[in-house]
């Protein structure tokens, strides 16, 4: 096994116990807090690892595997928050529905903490939490060598005495920054009236450490008892850039240790030569202060130098301890912002162990500052914090301050609205403002693969602002994802396992065409395989008949949004994207006339089921426009109507009432 496979596996393998500790429970909520965020990542890695299977049964194929999620979602919702540092470049774009919310507190947002709720089907609830090093970040679950802890399951009624004022202290935190998801709502609630279990002295403390309030050397020195003439063991990525002795000092004074071991990172493979990873200003600085020593891993296998084939790893860690005393990891780093100023958060517990450093002999002479998530560029950070939101169902986009008192000094300014390649859109407009963006708007292509918009201030200063999009299921899918009408059919054969929605297996046939157009850049097959008229409307008899008995049956439980999806989003497995199929066939792809035609058919059955409903009315309407045009031109035009008629009684009623229509048709004695 490689080695970034194996920190992949250890972090979540950890997550993965815990869950499947609680048989019978599933997670209804999860919070996470990180610094750098993947979407891509964590919808393909991470979010199937909360399913109660995780991800089995899922495909290996990325697009797939979203369309799986999407629909299993759909069916078992989870309500999920993700908070994100703002000034952090995020590459991709979500694609599944849960809420992300970009942070830009006074420091950094740098926590990385996950917190979930688990139900079970009496009602009893649990809740996992975790927290480390590791960013919801490819680099961080698959590639870095990370530290992660997650604390035993517990009732949130009753919280463990150790965890309960940090978990308490990140959720008014996440709420009183002004836009907590559902998720954070519903976990503060929970906690509100909690009662913490009696202490123990041997459990982990869970800290969160917040800007303008208690910083991590305050708590760190309320929590630890003072050592006598003992080292105290720092593991960090970074380092301060200036303050060195008074930092140093001031985490000898919080912990009660004569000394620091401070490990010194060094990539030996560098093309120079060996490489401390770190500013040479700072190693100087370091070097010259009596009270710390540069130090090397004890362990073998951790001072071990990688080989030339195979992947870097990148120790992103941050750990501090006092061997034998105790020990802290979670995301503080060995820098002044980390220890005074940024979001931060960690797990203190008893540590029983040996030293795990030792002095080196290692005097670098060449230095390469540590690579750090990139940042957007040319954003002013004195600018007023913004919000936005894009709903792809309606095409509007809603902008708006993120106090409303910041407004009273732009309210006779214009503003102005910038896509992707820094192009201004024509008209002004002033905030709070909603805007509707047509399909054809560069703006609006901008945003199926880019979740930001640039916004130019009145006085020319310009400002990044996430958009928050929702109503994903109706955002364009990559053409890819969309299938031809008979795979469309074949997925709604899925609905006769009785559960109210497509299942992973309903997407193979779909992945089979995906990995066919990736091997050896093979082309995409062309045409369907040939079948006669009666094997084809078999195919769209039990489908459809499947497809309608269920959204009747939704339609009776007032579930509107789930008969809403089938008649209006532009999914694989929706109505909608079977009109346009067979409105607008892809080269090779054009369906039989009298298929189409009973297919439309059926169609227009459905909508009248839901007439009630306007995207059902408008498809009903498409559908029957369709059929117009069929009928007018060839070959159906050319047709007897007699046999239309027995067509449709013979391939619309429902299965195994075919035979009362065969019955009826004369049999004629060939000569």
């Amino acid at each position: 096994m490689s080695q970034s496979a194996t920190q992949w596996t250890a972090i979540k393998d950890a997550l993965r116990s815990e869950i499947e500790a609680l048989p019978g429970y599933r997670v209804t909520h999860a919070v996470f807090t990180t610094y750098a965020f993947e979407p891509d990542f964590f919808e393909t890695s991470i979010l199937p690892q909360l399913l109660p299977a995780g991800e089995r049964n899922l495909s290996l194929h990325s697009m797939v595997r979203r369309l799986q999620l999407e629909s299993i979602l759909r069916v078992s919702p989870i309500s999920i928050d993700v908070y994100f540092d703002a000034r952090v470049v995020m590459p991709g774009c979500p694609l599944l529905p849960y809420e992300m919310k970009a942070m830009r507190p006074q420091g950094e947002f740098h926590g990385k903490v996950i917190l979930l709720r688990l139900e079970d089907e009496a009602g009893s609830v649990r809740c996992i939490l975790g927290s480390g090093s590791a960013n919801l970040t490819q680099a961080g679950w698959w590639e870095n060598i990370e530290a992660w802890h997650f604390a035993k399951a517990f009732d949130p009624s009753r919280p463990p005495a150790g965890i309960l004022p940090g978990l308490t202290a990140l959720l008014d935190f996440l709420v009183e920054s002004g836009q907590p998801g559902e998720a954070t709502t519903m976990l503060r609630g929970s906690l509100a009236q909690a009662v913490t279990a009696r202490g123990r002295s041997d459990e982990p403390v869970f800290g969160v450490f917040l800007p303008a309030k208690a910083t991590f050397l305050e708590w760190l020195k309320a929590q630890v008892k003072t050592g006598d003439d003992e080292p105290l063991e720092v593991i960090s990525p970074y380092f301060a850039e200036s303050g060195h002795a008074q930092l140093t000092d001031a985490l000898l004074d919080a912990t009660g240790c004569s000394r620091i071991d401070l490990w010194l990172p060094v990539d030996p493979w560098h093309a120079g030569g060996p490489a401390a990873l770190i500013e040479p200003d700072s190693y100087d600085k370091l070097t010259a202060l009596d009270s710390l020593r540069w130090c090397e891993m004890k362990d073998a296998k951790l001072a071990a130098s990688r080989k030339r084939d195979e992947t870097p790893r990148f120790l992103h860690a941050k750990i501090i301890r006092r061997p034998g005393a105790f020990c802290f990891m979670g995301s503080v780093n060995f820098t002044n912002r980390a220890v005074r100023a940024n979001f931060e958060a960690g797990f203190l517990f008893p540590d029983q162990g040996a030293a795990w450093l030792q002095p080196t002999a290692v005097e670098p002479v060449r230095f390469l500052k540590a690579s750090e998530p990139a940042r957007h560029e040319g954003v002013d950070d004195t600018l007023p914090e913004l919000r936005a939101g894009f709903d792809w169902k309606t095409g509007v986009l809603s902008v708006q301050f993120a106090q409303r008192q910041d407004g009273a000094d732009f309210g006779n300014g214009a503003f102005r609205l910038i896509d992707a390649h820094g192009r201004e859109r024509r008209n002004g407009l002033r905030l709070p403002a909603e805007v509707l963006i047509k399909a054809d708007e560069p703006l609006y292509r901008d945003l199926q693969t880019n979740p930001w918009i640039g916004l130019l201030f009145p006085d020319g200063r310009k400002a990044l602002v996430w958009v928050q999009q929702t109503r994903l299921e109706h955002r364009p899918p990559h053409d890819d994802l969309r299938p031809d009408v008979w795979r469309i059919l074949e997925m709604w054969r899925a609905l006769a396992g009785g559960k109210p929605g497509s299942q992973p297996d309903a997407f193979e046939h779909l992945e089979i065409i995906l990995k066919q157009r990736l091997k050896d850049h093979e082309a995409a097959p062309e045409g369907e395989p040939e079948r006669d008229l009666f094997e084809a409307m078999a195919t769209a008899h039990g489908s459809f008949y499947l497809l309608r008995r269920r959204l009747q049956e939704e339609r009776e439980r007032g579930n509107v949004q789930r008969s809403e999806y089938y008649f209006s989003a532009p999914r694989p497995d929706t109505l909608a994207s079977l009109v346009d199929r067979i409105e607008r066939p892809k080269e090779g792809e054009s369906l039989e006339a009298v298929a189409a035609w009973v297919i439309l058919q059926w169609i227009t059955q459905i909508c009248r089921d839901h007439e009630t409903l306007p995207a059902a009315r408008t498809l009903l309407r498409r559908a029957r426009k369709h059929i117009g045009t069929l009928l007018a031109t060839a070959p159906l035009n050319t047709i007897e109507p007699e046999f239309l008629e027995w067509a449709q009684d013979m391939f619309l009623c429902a299965p195994g009432s075919e035979r009362d229509v065969t019955c009826q048709i004369k049999e004629v004695e060939i000569q």
